[in-house]
């Protein structure tokens, strides 16, 4: 994933028993700007049930593909004294699981559904730096702003929907004491899953190019996805067709399907009907040859009876 270093390297000041780098300088910087101070008592107020359910239905589709890999996640480090968090693009928490115990203790501090995590209602904290810098963050222990935080260690991921806009965070929370480095790494993972599906419901009526370097990566989240119209207007790609691509989001919808594989959409089709039960080879704008995989699909008629029959194309 593009820009996903996290902030828990240089070490530039003590404070307790840790060193502070300086994102998590800089966030101790904001949170006084908020008026928080070490010994400040965290937000502990929760959404009510009605407002909660409101948000929970305007985060229907973020929720609905982030909840499984949350479970799978879960099955991933369970009994680590941990849970996992997701939340909307203000740090509002939408869902939670994770350990009982863990759980019960979370609570005490408002890691639940309803409650805020975003710097200015908890002081720095991973979520709120994740949302705040748009980048992974860990905070461990007492790099947490507010005193009653830092028996916590936090692995936070921001999570992008296809167009590159911010909608959520999912988290990794745990005892500072049982944190384990392959945490953040996982929490990757899961974001690059949930964005995954994201962007394939999002584009699965479009011209679809899934394509690596190497073959047998197809059909992982090592893919790249770029989505176009049937006529070659570039809509949007994945982090991994970003990186392969060699630019970002922005850069990328100056492109059509013609600057970045070297070939229309009528011969793009061309080749997939000569080339249908294989993998296609196509070449990248930078030179690199890869390998692809191509669907285009539109709405059938057993899809949606009402679809003109002369919309009614699957390749």
């Amino acid at each position: 994933m593009r820009g996903d270093t996290y902030h828990a390297v240089t070490p530039i000041a003590p404070h307790g028993d840790c060193w502070l780098t300086p994102s998590i300088q800089k966030s101790h910087e904001r949170s006084e700007v908020f008026g928080l101070s070490a010994s400040t008592r965290p937000d502990y107020d929760v959404l009510p049930a009605a407002d909660l359910a409101l948000k929970l239905e305007q985060n229907r589709i973020l929720c609905a593909h982030a909840t499984p890999v949350m479970e799978t996640l879960h099955e991933q480090i369970v009994n680590t004294q941990s849970m996992i968090v997701l939340t909307d693009a203000e740090g509002l928490i939408l869902h939670s699981i994770g350990d009982d115990d863990f759980l019960r203790r979370a609570e005490k501090v408002a890691l639940r559904p309803g409650a805020n995590w975003a710097e200015d209602r908890q002081g720095t904290n991973a979520i709120g730096m994740a949302l705040a810098e748009r980048s992974p963050t860990v905070v461990h222990g007492q790099q947490h702003y507010l005193a009653a935080n830092r028996f916590l260690t936090c692995s936070s991921v921001p999570i992008l929907d296809p167009y590159g806009d911010l909608i959520g965070v999912l988290d990794v929370t745990g005892d500072h004491r049982s944190y384990h480095q392959h945490t953040m790494a996982l929490a990757k993972m899961s974001v690059q899953m949930i964005e995954n599906h994201l962007f394939a419901n999002t584009f699965r009526e479009t011209l679809q190019i899934a394509f690596h370097g190497r073959a047998e990566f197809l059909g992982t989240l090592m893919e790249g996805i770029a989505a176009f119209t049937c006529d070659g207007r570039f809509l949007s790609a994945n982090r991994s067709a970003q990186f392969q691509l060699g630019l970002p989001l922005a850069g990328l919808r100056a492109h059509t399907l013609s600057s970045l594989f070297g070939l229309t959409s009528a011969q793009l089709m061309d080749r997939l009907r000569m080339h249908r039960d294989r993998h296609l080879s196509l070449n990248l704008s930078n030179g690199a040859v890869v390998c692809a995989h191509v669907q285009f699909r539109r709405t059938t008629l057993a899809d949606d009876p009402s679809a003109p029959r002369a919309q009614a194309e699957a390749v």
